[in-house]
Formats: structure tokens, sequence, C-alpha cells
């Protein structure tokens, strides 16, 4: 599913999915693992399983995005709507550098659209390709 992950890092996203697990974030933000594709169109939206908030809305525009093992960011945990998706590789080096708050940021303004991986998380953060040692000046 990742080929950049550690035997590690899966084993953490397989601990995520079956201890249905979710991350809270700044504001009302929440952090969740989707758990199947966004099929089914209710009310309007398009819906798919995640951990922790059973089921979440996926706008038609992030539809193609919604795949098992994609970090979802949702707006809120009571209205769970996708603002974004992050590849777990992504979501586990903004955890990581602390640059959670960028992500929503990024996600509020528009600026990270659809799905993102560490690449394009980089390159929004400002980080050198080579050198991680923090944002290029």
């Amino acid at each position: 599913m990742y080929p950049s992950c550690t035997r590690r890092e899966l084993d953490e996203l397989a601990s995520s999915i079956e201890g249905d697990k979710f991350w809270r974030a700044r504001g009302d933000f929440v952090f969740a693992v989707a758990l199947t594709r966004a099929r089914s169109l209710h009310g309007g939206s398009w819906v798919a399983r995640a951990t922790g908030v059973r089921v979440m809305r996926v706008p038609e525009g992030l539809r193609p995005f919604c795949r098992k093992g994609r970090v979802a960011l949702l707006a809120s945990e009571k209205e769970p709507v996708v603002s974004l998706f992050l590849g777990w590789p992504a979501f586990l080096w903004a955890m990581r550098k602390e640059e959670v708050a960028a992500v929503i940021e990024g996600a509020s303004t528009g600026r990270l659209r659809g799905y993102v991986g560490v690449p394009a998380l980089k390159e929004y953060l400002g980080y050198r390709q080579e050198g991680l040692a923090g944002p290029s000046g």
C-alpha cells in the first residue's frame, strides 16, 4: 500500500484501523483513517466509512481520493465532512514535524487540496528536498 513506509509504520496503520482510532487536532478538526471508498450517495453527499467517526461525508471533488488507508482531515467530529486526504506517510511526517496546524491552515485556505503526499506537503511547507532541517530561507 505504501512502499516508502517501514514495517513498523504499516503496523501502526493496521493498529489504528483495528483500534478505530482518530486524532483530534486544533479546534474541531479531526484526522480519521478511511476504511472504504466513497461509494454511496446519501443526502446529496458521498459517504464512506472511517475510523472513530463511523461515517464521513465526502464532497464530490474529493471522492476520487478516498481510499482505504488514507487519512482524512475532517471539519469536526460531529459533522464529519472531509476537507483533505493525506497519505499515511504524509500524515506521519506532519505529526513528527509538528506541522499539523499548517496542514489544517492549508486545507482551510484552499492551498492544499485533494490528496497530499509527502513531496507536496514538503513543497507547501517550504522544506528542501535533500535537507530536512527546516524551512528553506
